[in-house]
Order: structure tokens, then C-alpha cells, then sequence
């Protein structure tokens, strides 16, 4: 599977979501639903992209240890970033919609292999 294949397929994943976290605070009179849909989704956009260094030191056996020990840890601090953000201005950014948000990417992937799955059959 290619992350670019991902990345574009996520857009698709994204609107989706985005449309229905829209009517969600269309119906709740909130804001906060999508924006924080779409906090949820930027910041997974950039976990996704440290996961894909990661992933590349791990196969390329380029860097040491504690340089992908550190970058888990950055990835864990997004998360935390994201729902910190979420929970101390609940006014703009709703925190189930960040957790969904955060969520894309990784039904995603289970789409893009379900569909190659499909197909290799």
C-alpha cells in the first residue's frame, strides 16, 4: 500500500465526516463539531507523517534507537497536543470531533486494503 494512495483516499474519508460533523452542529447550533473534526484530521495528517519516517528508519536501518524512541514520543505529544487543545477551548473545538479527527486515517487504511484485497481477488 503507497501513503500517497492513503493520503488521497483520506481526503474522500475527510469530506464525508466533515459533511456529517457539519450537520451535526448545524442541528446542535455548535461550531465546535467540525472544527474539531478538522483539528482531528490535520493533526492526524501529521502523525500519519511521522509514522511514515518512523517506518522508513526502521526498514532503511539508517538512524539509531533512541531517534525512533524519540519520534514515538513525538507522535504520542500530537495526540496529547490535539486533545489539549480540545478540551481548553471547548468552544471552537469539540473533543469527539478531534477523536474522530484522529480516526480517518485509519479507517483509511482498512478501506484502501479491503478494496486491494477485493481486487487481488
Amino acid at each position: 500500500m503507497n501513503e500517497k494512495l492513503v493520503f488521497k483516499r483520506s481526503a474522500l474519508i475527510f469530506l464525508i465526516g466533515f459533511v456529517t460533523f457539519s450537520i451535526v452542529g448545524f442541528i446542535m447550533k455548535s461550531i465546535s463539531y467540525p472544527l474539531g473534526f478538522l483539528l482531528g484530521y490535520l493533526f492526524n495528517l501529521a502523525i500519519f507523517y511521522v509514522i511514515i519516517i518512523t517506518s522508513d528508519m526502521i526498514l532503511n536501518l539508517k538512524k539509531s534507537t533512541s531517534l525512533i524512541i524519540l519520534l514515538n514520543i513525538v507522535k504520542l505529544a500530537i495526540y496529547a497536543i490535539g486533545f489539549l487543545i480540545a478540551i481548553f477551548i471547548p468552544k471552537w473545538f469539540n473533543l469527539i470531533g478531534v477523536l474522530f479527527g484522529y480516526m480517518v486515517i485509519k479507517i483509511t487504511i482498512y478501506i484502501v486494503s479491503y478494496q486491494m484485497k477485493e481486487v487481488k481477488e
